[in-house]
Parts: C-alpha cells; sequence; structure tokens
C-alpha cells in the first residue's frame, strides 16, 4: 500500500508541475480574464480520473494488465511533452535574455513535438516490430563438432503484456523464434509480469517452440511473483512452483542452478542455467558451484543468467564459463544511436561484452514491462552462432 501511494504521489508531480509552470508562464498572460482557460487543466485532471477508474493498484491481475499498460502511455503522451517543455524552456528563462528565451522556447517546443511523435510510434509499431539480431562469436576453446553451433536466444517476454487484444504477437514470436532453425532454443527469464496466472491461454504457442537439442529456460525476477502481496509465503511458493511446472509442461528444459549436457560425437558443451542472481531489491538465488557441479575440467560452457550484473560480480571472479547470455535491462525499451539512459544504471545493458577469454551477451528482449512501448531498443531475438578460432 505504501509503495502505490508513493507511485500515485509522483505520477500527480508529474503531471501538475509542469502543468502549473506552462499556466502561469504563458496561459494566464495569454488568455487574461478569459474562463477558457481553464481548459488547459482537462487533460491532466481526465487522466487522473481514468487513473482511478481502472485501479491502477490492480496492475497485476493477468486481464487488467493491458489497460494499465495503455494507462502509462496516455500518460507519457500527456506528462512528456509538458515536462521537456518545462525543463528546456525553463532553463532559457534563466538567462534573462530576451533572444535566447525565444530560442529556448523553440527548442523546448520542437522537442515536444519530437517526444510526443517517439511515444506514439513506440507504442503503435515499434513495441511488435520484432527483429532477428544475428550475432558471430569466436572462440578459442569450442569443440570442433561446435564450430557453426546456431543458438536462438529470446528473453523478457513479460507475457501478461500480450493479453488482451494483442495475443497473436505471441504467436508470431515463437514462429519467428522457430523459422530460425536453430540447434537449441535457449529463453532468459522473466516469462510473466506478477504471476503463473498470466501464461494460460498461450500454453499451445509456447509448446510449438522446438529446436534439435531442445529449448532451454531459466527464472527471472519476474517470475519469482514478488512484486504482488499474497496471504502467505507459501501461497507465493506455490505460484511460483506452478510457473515452474507450466515450463516443463512446454517441453522447456528448466534449469534451477542446474546444467544440461549436449552432445556432438565424442565433443560436447554444457549449458547451465542459475537462477535469478541480481543486485537488491531483485532476487538473488543464483548458485554456480551448485550448477556447475560435476562438469568436467576444460568443457566448453553457456551460461543462462537473467541479470547482466551476475557476469562482473561472480561470474568472471568465479569461474571460467565461456559465453554467458542474460536480458534484464530490456536496454529501457528506448535507444537512440546507441545510447539509452538504461546505460547509467547497467554496466552491460545491450549487446555483447568481452573481458579476457569471457563473453557476455545482453538481449534487448522481446516483450515490454508495464509500458507497451518500444523505440529503438526494439523486440528482438537473438540467433548467435558459435564459430571455433582457427589455429
Amino acid at each position: 500500500m505504501q509503495m502505490f501511494i508513493k507511485t500515485i504521489a509522483l505520477l500527480l508531480a508529474l503531471l501538475f508541475l509542469p502543468d502549473i509552470y506552462i499556466y502561469f508562464m504563458y496561459i494566464a498572460k495569454w488568455a487574461k480574464s478569459s474562463p477558457w482557460k481553464y481548459l488547459f487543466f482537462l487533460p491532466t485532471i481526465l487522466l487522473i480520473i481514468y487513473m482511478f477508474t481502472i485501479r491502477i493498484g490492480t496492475a497485476a491481475a493477468p486481464d487488467h494488465q493491458h489497460a494499465v499498460g495503455v494507462f502509462f502511455i496516455i500518460f507519457l503522451c500527456i506528462c512528456a511533452p509538458k515536462a521537456v517543455f518545462f525543463i528546456i524552456d525553463g532553463i532559457g528563462h534563466l538567462f534573462h535574455v530576451k533572444l535566447l528565451e525565444r530560442i529556448f522556447r523553440i527548442v523546448a517546443m520542437a522537442a515536444s513535438g519530437t517526444a510526443i511523435l517517439i511515444l506514439i510510434t513506440g507504442y503503435c509499431w515499434g513495441r511488435n516490430h520484432f527483429v532477428v539480431h544475428q550475432q558471430t562469436f569466436v572462440f578459442d576453446n569450442l569443440p570442433p563438432a561446435f564450430d557453426g553451433y546456431r543458438i536462438a536466444f529470446f528473453s523478457d517476454l513479460h507475457i501478461g503484456t500480450f493479453r488482451q487484444g494483442n495475443e497473436k504477437d505471441v504467436q508470431t514470436i515463437t514462429e519467428l523464434i522457430n523459422a530460425q532453425e536453430a540447434d537449441a532454443i535457449m529463453f532468459g527469464g522473466d516469462l510473466v509480469n506478477y504471476q503463473c496466472a498470466e501464461v494460460y491461454g498461450f500454453e499451445q504457442q509456447l509448446s510449438s517452440l522446438k529446436a534439435k537439442d531442445g529449448v532451454f529456460s531459466i527464472m527471472g525476477n519476474h517470475d519469482y511473483s514478488s512484486y504482488i502481496r499474497y496471504a502467505s509465503e507459501e501461497e507465493q511458493q506455490a505460484d511460483i512452483k506452478k510457473l515452474e511446472a507450466k515450463q516443463r509442461e512446454f517441453g522447456w528444459i528448466l534449469l534451477l542452478n542446474e546444467h544440461s549436457i549436449i552432445r556432438r560425437g565424442n565433443d560436447s558443451i554444457a549449458v547451465v542455467g542459475v537462477e535469478n542472481d541480481g543486485k537488491p531489491p531483485f532476487p538473488s538465488l543464483g548458485d554456480l558451484p551448485k550448477a556447475t557441479k560435476g562438469i568436467a575440467d576444460g568443457t566448453f560452457c553457456i551460461l543462462l543468467t537473467h541479470d547482466p550484473t551476475h557476469w562482473r560480480r561472480k561470474v568472471i571472479p568465479e569461474t571460467n564459463i565461456s559465453l554467458s547470455l542474460a536480458g534484464h535491462t530490456h536496454a529501457g525499451q528506448f535507444k537512440v544511436f546507441g545510447w539509452s539512459p538504461v546505460k547509467y544504471v547497467y554496466d552491460e545493458w545491450s549487446g555483447a561484452y568481452t573481458e579476457g577469454d569471457q563473453m557476455l551477451d545482453v538481449s534487448d528482449g522481446v516483450g515490454a514491462v508495464m509500458f507497451p512501448f518500444r523505440f529503438g531498443a526494439w523486440p528482438e531475438v537473438n540467433v548467435i552462432t558459435l564459430r571455433r578460432k582457427a589455429p
């Protein structure tokens, strides 16, 4: 309840602060005594009414997530342009020079219009502009029989976001993955937003994923039912177990601090999967010693770990795992010319990174959480081709 109150307070502040600035700086001066000037606040008032009408506090309900997502998009379309104008125009007024004030005002108006265009594009087109990102990684220690091995890697499906009119997108994603005809399919966690019930009705699509060596999966931070309140810890754990069971029903190989060996003749590689291991407030349940126990020394390992911060914290210092695959960041669901504000939160947040002989690949993800929006950081399936370095 406390978190809900803080969220509402933040949303109201983001709505009203720019409104107050624009009203007293411009509307009140231009409209003067006209009673119509108060209509400026009408979009904000209607949005607040809508916010309480859709019961934003029940966002976790599977059939309610789409409505809440639409609310946040409308909220951003109203709030973001005014906030951008407020910041840029406000800076211009600090100089107390008429020419500079006019220049900053023009820039502010252009930036506000651009913000609206980006939001509309990201919601109407970008969120289901699914792309295939082809990557080739070369390793000295890759067994010869696995030279050319192909992995279709996807992460962060957040399937609850696709309910209520967007179910066909899940079919599109699974068909796109299968069309790659990869040797193995690997999923990097965050199947749901809040709870297991979100996968109900999508069993056929998720079970259709097929690859020669199987579909491997792990759990992400959203898969632990930690974003909603349960009557007891036992009820929460029961929901987690249901989600684990569902993945196995799909025919997926769920790796909970475990590994699986893939063989080609006398050669083999290990697929290692750990439970989510993130920084607070995210769950830290990964157990690398347990997950790698029994793997022969020198075996080429591929690690599925949802949170990319796990790589520098534990994977590099504690293991010699060659390739780690992660998701979690979504690249902020917004990326322009390779830049995203999420880079100030995560050192590794999109694409491939190397440290010595070890590599991390962070997928931008294929779904969206809370905001059904993507711009630049298009929803992607990563097709990774492993190559053995020539002597």
